[in-house]
């Protein structure tokens, strides 16, 4: 169940940002949401409960960039480049 709640707001967070258009092109946003995506499913798919625990709180910064502004995606491919930084050093 904890396996589809993550794979779910991780997946709406992704359909969320895939509409935007901006001079970080959403080309660019959707290569990096998608290795953000990648990296994530390893994680659910590895089953270590403290991972786990972690992804959530990505998620949730995943969640965030819902906020984002469309003509300026600049701020948003940042935070995804955190983000994977991140899950890097899991």
């Amino acid at each position: 169940m904890k396996k589809v709640l993550m794979i779910g707001l991780l997946a709406g967070s992704l359909v969320s940002l895939s509409g935007c258009d901006a001079p970080c092109t959403e080309e660019v946003l959707k290569d990096k949401l998608q290795e953000v995506s990648e990296k994530m499913q390893d994680i659910v798919e590895s089953g270590d409960m403290g991972k786990l625990m972690s992804i959530a709180a990505y998620s949730q910064k995943l969640n965030k960039l819902r906020d984002v502004d469309e003509d300026n995606l600049e701020p948003a491919c940042e935070a995804v480049d955190e983000l994977l930084a991140e899950l890097d050093d899991l």
